[in-house]
């Protein structure tokens, strides 16, 4: 691995303070627990509804169709967010957050359960897009290249976290793990206190910068999108492939978190080396890492081999988004930080909702789609690997 060769680069800024990091943090987190939350209990609410039709699919879309709510809203968000500032979007967001997330504790259908989803997908567009753009606002260098990992760290960690918990709460109801999205109501006061965000260049007396490299930051979007259908085969295929070995709910949920646990280990201690490296080639290295970890899921004889794929998984997982952020970061001109960040929402999200139909796997055949998920992961590797030795564009103004 090679150091990044020096380039010209905006004066770094000073790092905002403890309290703005841990809000942008916990911020962050909101994302994962928009899906790892319930991810457990997916099997326990489809044989809960199980004389509603095609109620298998629609139980699944009651993960994944987040990811389309924010592939079409995230570009609103920001717009919205380059335009009035990232405080008042995050504001509007984190209300529709709790109610969203909530109403699966009262939904008495399966069409129901769907509905606050949508309503949960549109929260989320907004906390990712404003928080992310504020990110940006507010780190540079490497300074924002170590928060960048620590924020995926501190995700991954919720992570670990959420979906043992959802594992316990899926035991007792389908719907208990609902209750966890109430939580979200508690950073509204942290929210209050984070700067409105710098405005984009359609707000008054911002001068105007030149427009970001679209070409390159196309690539960063469909890599995106692809890792993202590779990775979320673990909430969305894992549990009914662990179900189909015989584990239990609460085993699952902490089966599944120690991916996620591997993931912020191995962001964290990335963390203490950002910007040391070309963000290509770790980004690469993690997705070849992430095709192993999946081909040793696709041949375990039993739950002890699937638990090492999750754990190789994990370990490359760490390495994959916080690059591919920094990447984009270096790309994108102040002026439309919100408007970027919004469309890396959108593409990491829709591969979110592409991933069960891309990568389906039948019944009784559960493992298939992780085969696929590792070659996708390997060729998406071996492209960042060409990619990097290439130099790095940045941004301009």
């Amino acid at each position: 691995m090679t150091a990044l060769s020096p380039a010209p680069a905006a004066p770094t800024r000073a790092a905002p303070d403890r309290l703005t990091q841990a809000t942008l943090l916990l911020l962050a987190a909101l994302t994962v627990m928009s899906g790892a939350t319930i991810a457990p209990a997916l099997p326990a609410m489809q044989a809960h509804f199980a004389d509603t039709p095609n109620a298998a699919l629609l139980t699944k879309l009651a993960l994944t169709i987040l990811g389309v709510v924010i592939a079409v809203t995230a570009p609103i968000s920001g717009v919205l967010a380059d335009r009035f500032g990232r405080r008042p979007v995050l504001l509007g967001a984190l209300t529709l957050y709790v109610l969203g997330g909530a109403s699966g504790l009262v939904a008495q259908s399966l069409g129901q359960v769907l509905a606050g989803r949508v309503v949960l997908g549109l929260a989320v567009a907004g906390t990712m897009t404003a928080a992310g753009a504020l990110v940006n606002d507010l780190f540079s260098g490497p300074g924002r290249g170590r928060f960048l990992s620590q924020q995926a760290a501190f995700t991954s960690f919720g992570g670990a976290v959420l979906l043992p918990l959802g594992g316990v709460l899926a035991a007792v109801s389908w719907r208990a793990p609902f209750a966890l999205y109430l939580a979200a109501a508690l950073l509204l006061p942290l929210v209050l206190r984070l700067p409105r965000g710098v405005p984009g260049q359609d707000a008054v007396g911002s001068a105007p910068q030149a427009a970001p490299r679209w070409g390159a930051i196309a690539v960063v979007y469909a890599l995106a999108l692809g890792y993202m259908i590779v990775f979320y085969l673990m909430p969305a295929q894992g549990p009914f492939l662990l179900r189909a070995l015989g584990a239990e709910p609460g085993v699952m949920g902490l089966m599944l978190g120690s991916s996620t646990l591997m993931a912020a280990v191995t962001a964290l201690v990335f963390s203490r080396f950002a910007g040391r490296f070309d963000t290509r080639r770790l980004a690469g290295l993690g997705m070849a890492i992430v095709a192993l970890g999946w081909l040793l899921v696709f041949r375990a004889p039993g739950l002890a081999v699937v638990e090492a794929g999750l754990l190789v998984a994990g370990l490359g997982g760490g390495l994959v988004f916080p690059n591919l952020y920094a990447w984009l970061a270096d790309l994108t001109p102040p002026a439309w930080r919100g408007r970027v960040t919004a469309g890396m929402s959108s593409a990491v999200f829709l591969g979110q909702f592409l991933s069960p139909l891309v990568l389906a796997s039948s019944a009784g055949h559960e493992a298939q789609g992780f085969a696929a998920g590792a070659a996708l992961a390997a060729v998406m590797g071996g492209a960042l690997l060409a990619l990097s030795l290439r130099p790095v564009p940045r941004a301009q103004g």
